[in-house]
């Protein structure tokens, strides 16, 4: 009996040698029988099953009866917005305003003209602490008893606070009208914004 199973195992391994094809790596397509071909079935396809929708009336209202809206609208806590205000630096150092700046040498004209006519005259001046003035004028209704001097011109001069002062002016039989203009100068403070909260 042990004869007849070494036959039969050396039967069996030769077949399996024999029966087993040689593998090159390499694709054969008619190595096994097919063309090698694609060949579609139905297997894994779709088949539509219809179910329609059926609509159930039963809404949803939470446990709290139907949805009411409300008009009124939302108002949440209230925002703490950033505020600010504006505010004045110091001037700069202002040379016209120290101690002493008058007494020493008192103040000095660098521009001065006139001119005075029988019907007009004119002027204009400067001195070195930036006081400025001009004035041009005739006169109107001469000899008559409406006579009167008519007056344009304007002054201006820097203040303690660095900023220029100016006063544009008209004088004549409606009376003496000023414009005043506060404009910034290298002397004066600046404006910013200071926050506050």
């Amino acid at each position: 009996m042990n004869s007849f199973k070494v036959q039969y195992v050396i039967a069996l391994c030769v077949v399996a040698a024999v029966g087993v094809p040689v593998e090159d790596g390499k694709w054969h397509p008619y190595h096994y029988g097919d063309s090698g071909k694609y060949i579609p079935t139905d297997e894994g396809k779709y088949i539509h099953i219809p179910n329609p929708y059926i609509h159930i009336d039963n809404p949803y209202d939470g446990g709290f009866g139907p949805y009411a809206h409300d008009y009124e609208p939302y108002v949440g806590e209230a925002t703490v917005q950033d505020q600010y205000r504006l505010i004045l630096t110091p001037p700069k150092d202002i040379p016209f305003y120290k101690d002493g700046y008058y007494k020493n040498n008192g103040i000095k004209i660098i521009k001065q003209k006139h001119n005075y006519d029988e019907d007009k005259y004119d002027f204009d001046f400067e001195t070195e602490n930036k006081i400025r003035a001009e004035e041009k004028a005739v006169l109107k209704n001469a000899n008559s008893i409406d006579e009167g001097i008519a007056s344009k011109g304007f002054y201006e001069y820097i203040g303690p606070d660095g900023f220029m002062y100016r006063v544009d002016y008209t004088a004549d039989e409606n009376g003496f009208r000023p414009k005043v203009k506060r404009l910034e100068t290298p002397y004066s403070g600046k404006w910013i914004l200071e926050k506050v909260n």
